[in-house]
């Protein structure tokens, strides 16, 4: 999957469109996944420094947790585009009924369904006017954040236990001539696996889907 900055001169047939923070952390994170799948016709589009905001205008913002969702409604209208990936860490919900929080936070969107692939990711389909659309929605982190997880991969891969907090994990990767994307992009398969259960179901689920399209 050919990762890319930019919507513009995207076939939105081929394409995914990641709903995330805007940080370099979730940049690199999406990057080396995407590479890792295969069909270099099919295209990942990495969270946008800043996002689109309302239906088609010039305003923009940056997002944190569910409010990113707001950003659909511009990517439909201005380029027509129907596939999401979202991210949003645990620490955003209230409680464990996780699908009953993200259909909750769907406001204005239409027909929502939603059916889980793993424990903690969900295959959405809904509407917004006349666009049937496809998001899928990844909770990441046990208890609280995607930092658990690159921390359970870090473990995995150098024997090294690592708090799952920002510092100590860049120290750690820093220690071993590494760095996030090289991380992800390195892992042997069974470790990037368990490490990131959700994340690889949601991303093998969307190269089902694009290659049946």
């Amino acid at each position: 999957m050919k990762a890319v900055s930019e919507p513009g001169n995207i076939d939105a047939k081929l394409a995914t469109i990641s709903l995330t923070g805007d940080g370099r952390r979730e940049q690199s994170l999406l990057k080396a996944f995407a590479e890792r799948y295969n069909g270099e016709e099919f295209v990942l589009q990495l969270p946008a420094t800043v996002a689109p905001l309302g239906h088609g205008n010039k305003l923009t913002g940056r997002f944190a947790g569910f409010s990113v969702l707001q950003t659909i409604k511009t990517y439909v209208s201005k380029w027509k585009f129907t596939r999401y990936l979202l991210l949003i860490d645990k620490e955003y919900f209230n409680n464990e009924d996780l699908i009953s929080e993200i259909k909750n936070n769907l406001t204005g969107f239409n027909l929502v369904k939603i059916n889980s692939l793993s424990d903690q990711a969900f295959l959405i389909n809904c509407n917004v006017g006349s666009h049937d659309l496809t998001i899928h929605a990844v909770v990441c982190g046990k208890k609280k954040c995607v930092e658990e997880n690159i921390a359970k991969l870090i473990n995995l891969e150098f024997g090294t236990p690592v708090k799952p907090i920002k510092s100590d994990i860049d120290r750690t990767l820093n220690q071993h001539d590494s760095n996030l994307y090289m991380l992800i992009k390195n892992a042997r398969e069974k470790n990037l696996c368990q490490a990131f259960t959700d994340l690889t179901s949601a991303f093998s689920n969307i190269e089902r889907i694009l290659h049946n399209s």
